[in-house]
């Protein structure tokens, strides 16, 4: 079989569809109601809610909307969890597991209603959901999930004898009716009209380089001071040890054109382990994509990303007849959370300032949880979920998860010093390359623009200081700790860092 070769720079479907939404970038000092640090699907629904009910609110974002893990999801909208309802049910009983259930439902029907209300044209679709069998697991597994979600009243939920498709067999599936999907950046498009109609500013290209509790100074000395301010920016800022409860991971992401309606619409995924997960998108008048994703690992602890692809890419040929190429690839984050909820609300460490992270593999209903939550706490009103997901909630049941992770970030921490290298000279890069070269005792950073320029950086992590790696498919240093990625050209992509590495050019 003739696999594809993924050595160019990714760029997910979503972007490829839709026009870049970029802003000026703020280039004076500011005063708002509200500042919200993130213009991606959490950062824009909250400003979004807040703005309707005539708040003063100012959005900023480092790069262009969505730019970030927004762009880069597969869309999603679904109540069914990574961890399962069971292990949910396990960790923090019945009562609580009822109301993430209730959370992620109505999460759905919010974004929803957005959608009708403001007229938004997404491709939102309501469709069902499936998890079937990989070959290694028995029906006990779906059997267990099933009468965990009848417990908590998810009735409709049901085991079905085959997914409603024939060319792929793989007996007993759990059937979840009444999930959804759609474009997430066209979803955004539809945001920023209504937060702008409502008097909502926006800025992109304004990266923020530090916070307090009454302001924030941007990365050109610019501030901007706020009565409360969202961090929306997947991996909090500003949060002392809080990533220690967190872990970082990348899933990838492969579509093939197919002919229209060859694959039902619905939101399919597997019980393997790291999971594969499908749906289909409406491409043009006679043809879908069919997206799969997979291949979880922790971010920065990969050292062949094309052979996971291709591995993917394997497994959705196998699997999915019709999947003839790859027309569209891409990678993406996910923060998992130590005990499986996400963490929204006011931060432990400062006043004024509110969070939301550890989306896991629901980023799109969590966000829309986390915008009702931060409008009702900022308009003081009752929120039945706001202690669920409270940031400052502990979990003794979820120690096992704590001590493994953070077991792999020392791990990462000591082994990353002592390794040599992936590059014995930078000399050998060609352009759109990058690798880690050690000189003497130092790591260095090494990248080789498209115009053969190279650029040289400390490759010590400026969170914590774990030694970065090449991500040869995103073309960025990814760090294996917790998840900091810095491009090519030494700039923080994604957190917890918030400075640059260190130029060691000359």
């Amino acid at each position: 079989m003739k696999l594809s070769t993924f050595s160019r720079q990714m760029e997910s479907y979503w972007f490829s569809d839709v026009e870049p939404l970029k802003f000026q970038a703020l280039q004076e000092n500011l005063s708002t109601d509200i500042l919200i640090v993130g213009g991606g699907i959490t950062g824009l629904l909250t400003a979004y809610c807040l703005s309707k009910l005539g708040k003063k609110v100012t959005v900023v974002d480092a790069d262009q909307i969505g730019g970030g893990e927004t762009g880069c999801t597969t869309a999603h909208l679904t109540w069914v969890l990574d961890s399962g309802y069971a292990e949910i049910e396990k960790f923090f009983g019945a009562e609580k597991a009822r109301l993430v259930l209730e959370s992620h439902k109505s999460a759905i029907d919010f974004i929803e209603n957005i959608i009708r209300e403001e007229k938004i044209d997404c491709n939102f679709k309501r469709v069902s959901g499936y998890t079937f069998l990989t070959s290694e697991d028995k029906k006990e597994t779906l059997e267990g999930e099933l009468k965990a979600l009848h417990g908590l009243g998810a009735t409709d939920t049901r085991l079905e004898p085959k997914l409603p498709f024939d060319f792929l067999n793989t007996g007993i599936c759990l059937h979840y009716p009444n999930q959804a999907q759609f474009h997430p950046l066209k979803f955004l498009h539809g945001l920023v009209g209504c937060i702008q109609k409502n008097g909502g500013q926006i800025f992109t290209g304004t990266r923020i380089s530090h916070i307090e509790t009454d302001k924030v100074k941007t990365e050109n000395g610019n501030e901007i001071k706020a009565r409360q301010i969202i961090v929306a920016t997947h991996s909090p800022i500003k949060n002392i040890l809080f990533f220690l409860k967190e872990a970082a991971y990348r899933s990838y992401v492969i579509a093939s054109k197919i002919k229209k309606n060859e694959v039902p619409a619905g939101l399919y995924c597997d019980t393997e382990e790291p999971y594969h997960y499908i749906r289909t998108q409406s491409f043009d008048a006679i043809s879908d994509l069919l997206i799969i994703g997979g291949e979880d690992h922790k971010t920065g602890q990969n050292d062949d990303y094309e052979a996971t692809f291709n591995r993917l890419e394997t497994w959705a040929k196998k699997n999915f007849p019709m999947f003839q190429k790859t027309d569209y690839a891409w990678s993406g984050q996910i923060i998992e959370s130590m005990d499986g909820l996400a963490f929204i609300g006011p931060s432990p460490y400062h006043q004024n300032i509110y969070i939301a992270t550890g989306y896991s593999g629901n980023g799109m209903t969590y966000s829309a949880i986390a915008a009702m939550i931060f409008r009702d706490l900022l308009l003081e009103k009752e929120n039945k979920s706001d202690e669920l997901y409270n940031p400052t909630r502990k979990n003794l049941k979820s120690a096992g998860n704590f001590l493994k992770e953070n077991v792999n970030v020392i791990k990462e921490m000591v082994t990353g010093h002592l390794e040599s290298g992936d590059r014995e000279t930078s000399e050998q890069l060609s352009p759109g390359e990058g690798a880690i070269v050690k000189k003497g005792l130092a790591h260095l950073a090494v990248y080789r623009d498209d115009e053969g320029h190279l650029h040289t950086f400390s490759a010590i992590c400026t969170h914590l200081g774990c030694v970065v790696q090449w991500n040869s498919s995103q073309k960025s240093f990814d760090c294996p700790c917790h998840g900091s990625r810095f491009s090519g050209k030494g700039e923080v992509i994604c957190g917890p860092a918030i400075r640059n590495l260190k130029n060691t050019d000359g």
